[in-house]
């Protein structure tokens, strides 16, 4: 679903927020705790708000001195700079059920949410996705809302049919 992490280079705040995000994104969809996919998001952000001075930052270990950066952000954001990417991202990335990949090309149907329905609910086809949207059950995925869940429902209608 995406390919491997970019090579080192100078390291840049935006580098590891989309790091960051990347691994709360993958965090969320598959369920794990809320708190740490908010850490990582809210990291990312502050990252980004103080780009300016942050390669001199990261490289005298002050980056904790930034608003909700403690340890484990930091360590991630110089993992990043070193070698391109997170280890965590590959680990998570290796748990996508192969079913996701079936499921992300219903319309409507992200690639986080195909994670959340192949992992959580255990959703491997797009029949049984059609079920799912039969019943609604679609609002037991915490980020789609109303309006998500419509847009999957009328989806899976264009794929599969009525």
């Amino acid at each position: 679903m995406s390919g491997p992490p970019a090579p080192p280079g100078e390291p840049s705040a935006q580098r590891v927020a989309e790091a960051l995000l990347q691994a709360a994104d993958l965090l969320e969809a598959f369920g794990e705790n809320p708190h740490r996919v908010r850490a990582y998001r809210h990291g990312a952000d502050v990252l980004v708000r103080h780009a300016d001075g942050f390669a001199a930052r990261l490289a005298e270990g002050r980056l904790t001195e930034l608003p909700g950066i403690g340890r484990e952000l930091a360590a991630k954001a110089r993992e990043v700079a070193e070698t391109g990417g997170l280890q965590a991202v590959a680990a998570l990335q290796a748990r996508i059920p192969p079913e996701a990949e079936a499921l992300a090309g219903v319309p409507g149907v992200d690639r986080k949410t195909a994670i959340y329905l192949a992992s959580r609910l255990h959703v491997g086809t797009v029949a049984q996705l059609a079920q799912l949207a039969r019943t609604h059950l679609l609002r037991a995925v915490p980020w789609l809302g109303p309006e998500g869940g419509r847009r999957i429902e009328e989806g899976v209608r264009a794929v599969a049919g009525p």
